[in-house]
């Protein structure tokens, strides 16, 4: 068996996704909720009978230019507000695919949001987000959720915040960087990357346009009114001894339950996954997370699939086991469909790695 088979698990996947994007536990039923990228559709799977249990498809979006599933979040708190009969339900987001393939210098398209309940199988409730953004800005590519019931939606170019209330009523700018007096907002700026929740506290990567000095981490209020960045400080090690280490955000992070949201994992593409540890600043409460960072390190991207073009896009927790998401965005889409041939879509096992870093002793 080739070494790289030796690290994937979840392979009997690969039979039915056509592009993995996104993945999100539902803890209810223990199933992943898998965002089929090209075929715009979702995988519900079931890790401890490694097969698929059934694929959401939606009429008009599922295997139709241009559209994406690029985000898929389970509600935690869904459950806890049900007060007649059981709740499970999921937020999906549909995106255009201008924006991500032109890097933010066409944003245009129409972008989605749904509320499906998985229970019932059905769509609870539609928004087109392009109502509001009106071609300002775009690249949205990934959902958070609050305890109040409100949906938060990420985008790239140039980094902006939406919020809408549990009943899809309305689509609000929670954060929108200012302009420069009357210039159109810039969105061919690689911006905001993904995001976490902990608690209150939205954590939130910034690209900052691929700078050379790397990424940076924000924090946001989610019980204010209006999203305001605040800076995150992130320590490093001496560059004498790591030049490489500096956080460079490329798609979606995760805060592995295990660690109790003090671990944060930040995908980086080709790089692989950085690791940062929460740190309280002097003076202040330890249980206050992430006023503080430390740079932990950085676990690589297997070789053998950064050859064959394959990205990390995302990590997810299962039973304890902490996989990098692969990607592969480069290949060739059969003609007359939306998405490629490619039928292998292992998730690479970094647990081992990663307790190597958050206890090394």
């Amino acid at each position: 068996m080739p070494a790289v088979q030796q690290r994937h698990v979840l392979s009997s996947l690969v039979r039915t996704v056509v592009q993995i994007s996104k993945i999100v536990t539902n803890t209810l039923i223990s199933t992943l909720d898998i965002g089929s990228l090209y075929n715009a559709s979702v995988v519900v799977y079931d890790p401890y009978k490694a097969s698929v249990v059934s694929t959401i498809e939606f009429p008009n979006i599922t295997r139709t230019v241009p559209f994406h599933i690029g985000g898929v979040a389970w509600d935690p708190y869904t459950s806890s507000r049900a007060t007649k009969k059981p709740a499970d339900e999921i937020t999906i987001l549909v995106d255009a695919a201008q924006a991500h393939e032109t890097a933010g210098r066409d944003v245009s398209g129409d972008n989605y949001i749904l509320r499906w309940d998985a229970i019932a199988q059905k769509v609870l409730w539609s928004v087109n987000l392009t109502s509001v953004t009106r071609g300002r800005y775009g690249g949205p590519q990934d959902i958070e959720h609050d305890e109040q019931g409100n949906i938060y939606v990420l985008g790239t170019y140039p980094g902006t915040l939406l919020r809408i209330p549990r009943d899809g009523s309305d689509v609000n700018e929670w954060f929108v960087p200012p302009r420069a007096g009357n210039k159109p907002i810039d969105h061919a700026v690689v911006g905001y990357t993904g995001f976490a929740a902990d608690g209150s506290t939205l954590l939130v990567t910034d690209a900052r346009n691929r700078s050379a000095d790397g990424g940076a981490l924000y924090r946001f209020d989610m019980s204010a009114a209006k999203g305001t960045p605040t800076l995150i400080p992130v320590s490093y090690p001496p560059l004498s001894s790591s030049p490489s280490a500096v956080i460079r955000p490329a798609d979606a992070i995760y805060l592995p339950p295990k660690y109790a949201n003090q671990i944060l994992l930040i995908t980086e593409h080709d790089a692989g996954i950085s690791v940062l540890r929460s740190q309280s600043r002097k003076g202040e409460d330890k249980g206050d997370k992430w006023r503080g960072a430390e740079f932990l390190g950085r676990i690589p991207n297997p070789t053998e699939i950064t050859a064959s073009g394959g990205l990390v896009v995302a990590a997810i927790e299962i039973a304890g086991s902490v996989f990098m998401i692969e990607e592969w965005f480069t290949d060739a889409l059969v003609p007359g469909t939306s998405a490629g041939n490619r039928t292998s879509f292992p998730l690479v096992d970094i647990t081992a790695q990663l307790d190597a870093l958050v206890n090394p002793h």
